[in-house]
């Protein structure tokens, strides 16, 4: 144990990548525990409001919307990068530089996979039973925060399904989970939304 303590203590990037790791588990962890295990049994539609990730090309307008990456994937990569960050300087003895290269490396794949899993196993968004063009107008409910400047979840229900989009706040104002929104429009995979409250007003 005393030797574990002197070789973090020894060196800051140990410490970084040992906090990267625990970090990303942890939150990786909490994601799983409180937004996707407890809704599994009503199908997988309710977890993937947890771990859905998309990648939004707007074909139509000839360029890109953004690329919308979930917080879940984050964490992976968080995670992946401390573990293959301690694996190099602990097993390999890399440098500092080597170690950096390797450990982003792994985060970028495991992340790449986590994403590419969830886009193709258990994106909601793939259903041709509802029209994207049809939920213009629904009201849906944030499953996940939407920031000011950034892309959140929502939930809607349409003809018998749940379907989850990442979202952006329409008036540029953070949205809270549990809210009620109006869906504006959807581009790609990303909806924009507007407040239910602030819509009437």
């Amino acid at each position: 144990m005393d030797s574990v303590t002197e070789w973090f203590a020894g060196s800051t990037i140990n410490c970084v990548y040992g906090a990267a790791l625990a970090l990303g588990l942890a939150y990786s962890l909490m994601l799983v525990i409180f937004q996707g295990f407890g809704d599994a049994l009503d199908g997988l539609g309710d977890v993937a409001h947890v771990f859905h990730i998309d990648l939004n090309l707007d074909a139509d307008a000839g360029g890109h919307d953004g690329l919308g990456v979930s917080v879940l994937a984050i964490a992976v990569f968080i995670a992946a990068f401390g573990a293959f960050g301690l694996a190099s300087r602990g097993i390999f003895e890399a440098g500092v530089g080597a170690s950096i290269i390797v450990a982003a490396i792994g985060g970028f794949l495991f992340g790449g996979v986590a994403q590419a899993f969830f886009i193709f196993i258990l994106s909601p968004t793939t259903s041709s039973l509802v029209s994207q063009s049809s939920l213009a107008g629904q009201v849906a409910d944030v499953v996940i925060p939407i920031p000011a400047e950034g892309q959140g979840q929502i939930m809607v229900v349409a003809q018998g399904s749940r379907l989850t989009y990442s979202a952006r706040s329409y008036n540029k104002q953070p949205i809270t989970r549990g809210t009620e929104v109006r869906i504006e429009k959807i581009v790609g995979s990303v909806a924009t939304v507007i407040p239910v409250d602030d819509y009437e007003l």
